[in-house]
């Protein structure tokens, strides 16, 4: 999808089911919803999670805006729903006007993300799967690569990675010493190191996969 006009705010019609866009998607527009019904939802280990369905009156979008991050989630109109749509060069032209709501802006935006990220997680229910997707998110933030693969400060006990990632633990710890057992990383003093990212991306998909298949048996 094409977003971006810049200017005054516009008007523009969704269909029924058309996706106004994409998780991943580079951010340039803010929406309000004048009339219908907007979806939206993000994926996680090939399955769509609904986050929320909003409604007239509501807006969305301002996250990737105000902090220039991609979208987190994909938007798909519910019905035929029409949005008021404002650029980012408006947007930011209002906010910059005042450097400390730019800053209350810009930091509200970032305790969302983390608070957004941390739901995805506890909506996965199998809890390896959930702890391998926690593991591979903090790859992809915080690691840095290596020649041994990519490196992850990791100063955490067995009771905050239980915390971080929802479960009790003594699970938390013999999940983690089962990927470590595995090759699949290690540990390093406080750093933890993903030989190949690819081969825990291909984990994730096996127990994905084994969990869809035991739930239809």
């Amino acid at each position: 999808m094409q977003e971006g006009s810049v200017g005054k705010p516009f008007e523009k019609v969704l269909k029924p089911g058309e996706v106004l866009f994409k998780e991943n998607d580079p951010a340039t527009d803010i929406f309000l919803i004048r009339s219908g019904k907007i979806k939206i939802s993000t994926t996680g280990g090939g399955i769509e999670k609904t986050l929320a369905t909003l409604k007239d009156g509501d807006f969305f979008g301002e996250m990737a805006v105000i902090d220039g991050s991609p979208r987190s989630a994909t938007a798909t109109a519910v019905e035929q729903t029409t949005l008021l749509i404002m650029d980012r060069d408006g947007f930011t032209a209002q906010i910059d006007k005042n450097p400390f709501i730019k800053y209350v802006l810009e930091t509200l935006a970032k305790r969302l993300r983390e608070t957004n990220r941390q739901i995805e997680f506890l909506l996965i229910r199998n809890e390896e799967r959930r702890l391998v997707a926690l593991l591979l998110s903090r790859a992809q933030k915080e690691g840095t690569k290596s020649n041994g693969g990519v490196r992850i400060p990791f100063p955490h006990s067995a009771a905050d990675l239980a915390d971080m990632a929802g479960m009790e633990a003594g699970k938390a710890q013999e999940l983690f010493d089962k990927l470590l057992a595995s090759k699949l990383m290690s540990l390093d003093g406080d750093t933890l190191i993903i030989p190949s990212i690819p081969d825990l991306e291909e984990y994730l998909r096996y127990i994905t996969l084994k969990e869809r298949f035991e739930e239809g048996r």
